[in-house]
């Protein structure tokens, strides 16, 4: 590698030198894990990214690719790094064609102003448009119309996540048990290769590849294969009618039986979560009922036409109140959206608590939904751990996170056993348990990425064909890829 203040002079002349930045204090904002890199670099379009990985690749300069920095608590610790390169100056809506349900974006537009951009008729906006970013002159829409449609997923931090990040990330959220996930929202993406090459793959119609489909590879991929800078999206119509039912019990078994029931019909909710009162009360929302200690909230998300909406209401409150629903309240139109924007902002509340945090994510048959939940609450209130819980009951995906006073080396060791024997337990029936989020000092005694399958061996070659030199998101990975 050549001398690194001769390569912060050759990033200036791709980026300018505004827009490389080496001061102590920017370097800290964009640490990975307490490890510091040695520039920040702020490319505006996919052309000087090319150019930044290209010179990467020749002085074997490893990057990590970062939007708003909300994911970045992912992942292992960083096994070298040189340069951050931050997609923020990326932010571009490309093309808004709602006539064809599509929308392409740069990899830095926040995730909140694509469903502000996407606003419905009447003003009616899918999420609050104060922090609406003004489309720039160059940037062309070949529909500029209030449209009603959205981007049917709810990633955590919704507020101030980019959809690069949503993608590398694979966040989608609760609604995911009708919509389905991000992947599934995905038409094509343009990325940069490790070698700086620009790749492409897909379109803007939904039958678009022959062959593989090598956009789904970038989800979930965490920058370890490139890094993602133009997609396009798929979009849906936004339903007729929204409202969100909130319904207390006074015990998990009671709430579980309710949640059973309501999956034994035919009855197609848009998502079902279940919050202990701990997450519920770390909503950042006014306007809903305090359900008081002890109590489970069962929150159900029903989309679709007006008949099929007051049906499921009436079918569902009747079976709440048979498994024993202490108290219900019911959430319409902008409440609702606003409702399930809290829900994906719950991680901002929680790190507002000034607690350590160990955020999992488990992930299970979703038939073990209810045993996994019970063994979990078991293993965490035997070890004296306080925790929230938010349960995708039929997504087969729960995300407790533990709250541990700062300084309390003992509570995080209890808290490192105990995610340690629930990881075995999801492996007993055929799950895995990843860590979403821990300090630094912990993470090299958890297992990060869980318990890793026979796809490794996939994974490892496709990694070491794709980027032969190590150079995207070092160690990060799973296996330490």
């Amino acid at each position: 590698m050549a001398d690194f203040k001769e390569l912060v002079e050759r990033l200036a002349e791709i980026v300018g030198e505004a827009f490389v930045k080496t001061e102590p204090e920017t370097l800290s904002m964009y640490m990975v894990d307490k490890v510091s890199p040695k520039a920040v670099v702020f490319p505006k379009d996919t052309e000087q990214v090319s150019e930044v990985v290209q010179l990467a690749n020749r002085e074997n300069m490893a990057i990590i690719p970062c939007g708003s920095r909300t994911k970045m608590a992912m992942g292992n610790p960083p096994a070298r790094l040189d340069v951050v390169l931050c997609t923020s100056r990326m932010n571009h809506m490309i093309d808004v064609d709602t006539s064809n349900l599509t929308i392409t974006v740069e990899s830095g537009v926040k995730f909140r102003d694509i469903q502000a951009r996407l606003a419905t008729q009447e003003d009616r906006c899918y999420l609050p448009l104060d922090d609406l970013v003004t489309v720039a002159d160059e940037v062309i829409c070949s529909d500029r119309s209030h449209s009603g449609c959205f981007l049917p997923i709810d990633p955590s931090y919704a507020d101030s996540a980019t959809i690069g990040g949503i993608i590398a990330a694979n966040s989608s959220g609760s609604r995911r048990l009708l919509y389905g996930n991000i992947r599934d929202s995905i038409l094509g993406v343009r990325m940069v290769a490790p070698t700086g090459e620009i790749l492409g793959s897909g379109g803007k119609t939904v039958k678009n590849v022959s062959g593989y489909d090598v956009s789904k590879l970038t989800v979930g991929s965490m920058g370890s294969l490139g890094i993602i800078c133009e997609m396009t999206l798929k979009l849906l119509p936004m339903p007729e009618k929204m409202e969100t039912l909130l319904i207390s019990f006074g015990s998990f078994s009671h709430v579980s039986s309710f949640i059973e029931d309501v999956f034994e019909t035919h009855l197609l909710p848009a998502g079902v979560d279940v919050m202990n009162q701990e997450a519920y009360s770390h909503l950042n929302m006014d306007g809903i009922p305090d359900f008081g200690s002890n109590s489970y909230v069962s929150a159900i998300a029903i989309e679709g036409f007006e008949q099929a909406v007051d049906r499921m209401r009436t079918e569902i409150m009747g079976m709440a109140k048979a498994n024993g629903a202490r108290s219900d309240a019911r959430l319409q139109e902008e409440k609702h959206l606003l409702f399930w924007l809290a829900v994906s902002n719950l991680d901002t509340g929680l790190a507002d608590k000034g607690a350590d945090l160990i955020k999992v994510k488990l992930n299970y048959p979703i038939s073990e939904w209810r045993g996994i939940a019970e063994v979990m609450e078991k293993i965490f209130s035997d070890a004296n751990l306080d925790y929230t819980l938010q349960i995708h009951a039929g997504n087969g995906i729960c995300l407790p996170s533990l709250l541990v006073s700062p300084n309390d080396v003992e509570g995080m060791d209890r808290g490192v056993h105990a995610i340690n024997s629930l990881l075995a337990r999801c492996r007993e029936v055929g799950g895995n348990l990843i860590i979403e989020g821990a300090p630094a000092e912990v993470k090299e005694r958890l297992k990060i990425w869980g318990e890793s399958g026979s796809d490794f061996v996939v994974m490892k070659r496709i990694k070491e064909q794709i980027d032969p030199s190590g150079i995207m998101s070092p160690g990060r990975f799973v296996g330490g890829l």
